[in-house]
C-alpha cells in the first residue's frame, strides 16, 4: 500500500514539476519538489526507541518518547509539531497503530506537516469549535 501511495506521490511530484518548469516560474518549482501532498501510511512507533532497538543512545526515560511514523519500507517520517499533529508526538492512545496520515511531506526536513489522519477506522481532523483533533468537524461533512 505504502508503495503505491509513494509512486503516486511521486508520479504526482513529477507530473506537477514538470507543468511547473514549463510554465517557467522557478518559485512555484521549488515548492512542489520540496513539498509532497498526500496520505502516509505506517506505524506509529517511538523514534527514540525504534533507533535504541538499532543501537542509537536514545535517552527516552529521560527526555520522553517522541513519536514518528514507521513505513512498511522501514522509513522513518517526523511530525512537524504543531496542534495537528501533538497527539500523533505523544503517542500515548495510539502507540504501535496503524495510521494513515493525511498532510504535507517535506523531503528536505523530513518533516510530514499533518493536517489529519486515521487510526481504527476513526477520522481525526482539528475541531475549532472544540480546539482539538477529535474528528467532530469530518464527521459533520
Amino acid at each position: 500500500m505504502i508503495k503505491k501511495v509513494l509512486a503516486l506521490t511521486t508520479l504526482f511530484a513529477f507530473l506537477a514539476m514538470s507543468t511547473v518548469a514549463l510554465a517557467g516560474d522557478d518559485a512555484e518549482k521549488e515548492k512542489v519538489e520540496k513539498a509532497a501532498h498526500g496520505e502516509y501510511t505506517g506505524t506509529l512507533v517511538c523514534l527514540g526507541c525504534s533507533l535504541k532497538g538499532e543501537g542509537a543512545n536514545a535517552q527516552c526515560a529521560d527526555f520522553g518518547h517522541t513519536h514518528a511514523l514507521k513505513t512498511e519500507d522501514g522509513k522513518y517520517l517526523t511530525f512537524l509539531p504543531n496542534k495537528f499533529s501533538s497527539n500523533l508526538l505523544a503517542g500515548e492512545k495510539f502507540h504501535e497503530k496503524a495510521v494513515a496520515v493525511h498532510g504535507v511531506y517535506y523531503a528536505n526536513a523530513n518533516q510530514l506537516d499533518v493536517q489529519s489522519y486515521t487510526i481504527d477506522g476513526k477520522d481525526y481532523g482539528w475541531c475549532d469549535h472544540c480546539t482539538a483533533m477529535d474528528g467532530c468537524a469530518i464527521a459533520k461533512k
